[in-house]
């Protein structure tokens, strides 16, 4: 059983304790957006991806969702 392998692509901090990935996957030749919640504890940092991730199939959907995003943020600017 081969298991998915994600290459980060960017990062965007949403919160102070959370960022979005943006990741490539290797197994569907698509894209998953995550939230990642980050924790200091002490000396170390703990890094968990949180359930509920969106999965985009291609470059194209991809494409879509940027213009999305830039279309809300130019209506809120």
């Amino acid at each position: 059983m081969e298991h998915n392998v994600f290459k980060e692509l960017s990062r965007a901090k949403i919160q102070d304790t959370r960022s979005l990935v943006v990741s490539s996957n290797s197994i569907t030749s698509g894209f998953t957006i995550a939230q990642q919640l980050s924790v200091q504890e002490g000396n170390r940092k703990i890094e968990i991806f949180l359930k509920g991730a969106i999965h985009i199939d291609s470059i194209d959907g991809l494409i879509e969702l940027r213009d999305a995003l830039n279309e809300a943020i130019e209506k809120e600017s």
